[in-house]
């Protein structure tokens, strides 16, 4: 079975940007071992020049974009994929986003579309810029002329389901989680008291100046507390405001910037962690989330989208509403204050995610997936 797996992939897989990477990683990953010939195409503009990284059965195109366009490099991005395919000639496609998922109907073959996001949520919160009116109105675009046109929808989370119902109705779903690193499973307990990490990228979405006020609040108390954000700024304009603000409240020491870390370096930050937390104003099935799960970290996070779904309440985290500095606060000090109960949340976390989200069991799934499609078309 050849697959072209249509996706965001890490350019250097020991440091992995976003979600969907990770996402896609991992499924590689999953898949070696498979009877599988899998192509990943990953076209984007933060790749400098075509290359083709050839590993057993896996081959990954890396197809590059030009930063500077007349042309959006979404619609760009759609040609090249288009021609790509048809010279590749799979025989399924699995697209990872609504542009990707356009390609694959449009070069005519049967196409897989995993949605990781809500668009129409997302683009209510990016909608400052013209550059964001217009991604997201191109995503929108291709996404509404894939979803009737493809052969399977994928939901990472019965949000993601629910949130496309009236887009939707009659068409095939089926439900598949993230897959997360095996690599966390195994790693040790050496949680710093007072310790706090978010995982993510530094934009508005992640609504970080609430986590940054909660970690205020605590140190106001004279609680030990510090904050650890590790994460590339994708929003350069709103990372600067974040920081800023740290500054002008004194917190340099206590709220540290990390940048974008490499995959073992985010494990020791797990590790070292004795409480995740992401205070988003949308999500679907956070990565930050399940690998922190993994890792046997307890969670406070947003009652938001499907985080409900992956945060079990008062046995594996917390769920605060959004925008609630002093709920927020009140969670992590508990969570801070109690080792053994942190222990207990985290060692039930670690079970929950062995279950759902191990890469092999949810490489298995896409694979026999895979043939049911192939089977009906």
């Amino acid at each position: 079975m050849r697959v072209a797996l249509l996706s965001f992939y890490p350019l250097d897989t020991r440091v992995v940007p976003g979600g969907i990477r990770m996402v896609a990683y991992n499924l590689v990953e999953g898949f070696r071992g498979l009877d599988l010939e899998l192509h990943v195409l990953h076209c984007h503009a933060d790749v400098p020049e075509d290359r083709l990284v050839q590993e057993d059965h896996v081959a990954i195109h890396y197809l590059a974009l030009p930063r500077r366009r007349v042309v959006p490099n979404l619609i760009a991005s759609v040609a090249r994929l288009v021609r790509h395919l048809r010279v590749l000639q799979p025989d399924l496609v699995h697209a990872h986003a609504a542009h990707f998922a356009y390609a694959g109907v449009r070069a005519g073959y049967p196409t897989v579309y995993t949605i990781h996001g809500v668009l129409s949520r997302e683009r209510e919160i990016y909608s400052q810029t013209l550059y964001d009116r217009l991604r997201y109105g191109l995503l929108a675009f291709f996404e509404a002329r894939a979803l009737h046109r493809v052969d399977q929808l994928v939901a990472i989370s019965d949000y993601v389901q629910k949130a496309y119902t009236s887009q939707t109705k009659g068409l095939p779903w089926v439900r598949i989680d993230n897959p997360v690193e095996e690599a966390l499973f195994t790693l040790d307990d050496c949680a710093e008291p007072g310790r706090v990490l978010y995982a993510g990228s530094i934009t508005e979405i992640k609504d970080l100046f609430t986590l940054v006020r909660a970690i205020l609040l605590l140190h106001k108390e004279g609680r030990r507390v510090t904050l650890r954000l590790a994460g590339r700024a994708t929003s350069p304009a709103y990372a600067a405001r974040l920081r800023a603000y740290v500054q002008e409240q004194g917190l340099q020491e206590i709220v540290q910037f990390l940048g974008l870390l490499g995959r073992e370096e985010l494990h020791r930050e797990y590790a070292c962690a004795s409480v995740v937390a992401l205070s988003s104003l949308q999500e679907n099935a956070p990565m930050a989330i399940i690998e922190a799960m993994a890792a046997g970290k307890p969670v406070v996070a947003t009652r938001v989208g499907g985080v409900p779904e992956l945060v079990q309440e008062a046995e594996t985290g917390f769920l605060v509403k959004v925008g609630d500095v002093q709920a927020l606060a009140e969670r992590l000090a508990r969570l801070l204050a109690d080792p053994a109960l942190r222990r207990r949340m985290g060692q039930r976390a670690r079970e929950v995610a062995w279950k759902r989200f191990s890469r092999e069991r949810i490489a298995r799934a896409y694979y026999a997936l895979y043939q049911r499609v192939l089977q009906s078309t």
